[in-house]
């Protein structure tokens, strides 16, 4: 399967043409294309494959990369500006490792500037060998049968299950202490302000900015620890919107005495992204399962979804007893060797 591609230097890079800070492995100052410096011109580009994951599924759309092409028209530095996906995105990386460039040119002379290559991955016939095509018309018939047998994967759990404790979560002076040993703080963080929050290994969720909104604490601010674990429970949690389930943060905190101020960095260890093999459903009668077994918002063969699982729990909140409580009802069995999840949503009323 084959990409058409296109180079894109966008506004920004149109408008600036300043010198940054970044400087490229060659130490070269690295340069935008416009005011007088020209674009580089792909001279051996050739087309990123489809991974067998995306060919699959039928994903199309658009890739997007920045990268540095240095004044000897090597790419380097190549990040995933705008991320598509199923091994697309490090199908991109690869080909455009292998390109060479006609360098930019300032003056007449050679520079190193970095632009965004924007790639596009079609499904369309044009966009297929015959050996390709006739990959992909039996992967969209394994799909179409996927899709019609896809209602037997959501069955309901017969049987005893144990019931879920269902007890409210306690916090207090044990969970702060707990908090600061864990950031490794050896002082009294009430005593300091936050400083700065930033993010790294972030290569699916690139966007930092967005990230910094879902924490509840500006700069500036005192440093509070409740709103900084709040901050990385959203965290969590948009990368389990993207099916992220083995997704790990690692929180370093760097303190600076002087100005009585707390800069954390936060290490994203996403792993791979896993898809919903079947789905369970425990604690209902026959008649109330099949009135919800259709409805659920996260099916067999969907990237796993964490909110729209825990959107339909609170949907269906109706069907757990009075005394009870949605808390710890959902449970994933992970096949990491296959990248998928079972799901089972469980109404067994609670222990006593």
């Amino acid at each position: 399967m084959r990409s058409r591609i296109s180079i894109a230097f966008g506004a920004l890079a149109v408008v600036f043409a300043v010198l940054v800070p970044l400087r490229g492995v060659t130490d070269e100052p690295i340069l935008r294309v416009g005011h007088g410096v020209t674009a580089p011109r792909p001279l051996n580009h050739p087309d990123p494959e489809y991974s067998e994951q995306a060919l699959k599924a039928g994903l199309q759309g658009t890739c997007v990369l920045s990268l540095v092409v240095d004044k000897n028209g090597k790419p380097e530095s190549i990040t995933v500006f705008r991320s598509l996906g199923m091994g697309l995105d490090e199908k991109s990386i690869e080909a455009v490792q292998n390109w060479t460039f006609e360098p930019a040119r300032k003056n007449g002379e050679p520079v190193a500037v970095r632009i965004n290559v924007v790639i596009t991955f079609r499904t369309g016939k044009d966009a297929m060998t015959p050996k390709i095509r006739a990959a992909w018309n039996k992967a969209r018939k394994a799909n179409d049968e996927f899709r019609r047998t896809m209602w037997k994967r959501v069955y309901r759990v017969e049987g005893d299950t144990p019931a879920p404790s269902c007890h409210s979560e306690q916090h207090g002076d044990e969970d702060e202490a707990a908090q600061v040993s864990a950031l490794g703080l050896e002082v009294d963080p009430r005593q300091y302000k936050l400083e700065s929050i930033t993010f790294t290994d972030n290569k699916t969720l690139t966007n930092a900015a967005a990230l910094r909104t879902l924490f509840p604490i500006k700069d500036g601010e005192p440093f509070d620890l409740r709103r900084v674990s709040e901050g990385l429970q959203q965290l969590r949690k948009a990368y389990g919107s993207q099916g992220f389930v083995t997704f790990k943060d690692t929180v370093r905190a760097d303190v600076d005495d002087s100005h009585h101020g707390i800069a954390l960095r936060i290490k994203c260890e996403e792993g791979r992204q896993f898809y919903v093999d079947h789905i369970g459903v425990a604690g209902l009668d026959e008649a109330t399962f099949q009135k919800v077994r259709k409805t659920v918002y996260v099916k067999p063969g969907d990237l796993y979804n964490e909110r729209l699982a825990e959107l339909w729990l609170e949907k269906n909140s109706r069907l757990v007893e009075p005394s009870g409580s949605i808390r710890d009802r959902l449970k994933l069995d992970i096949n990491e060797s296959l990248g998928t999840v079972a799901m089972t949503y469980d109404f067994t009323p609670c222990a006593n």
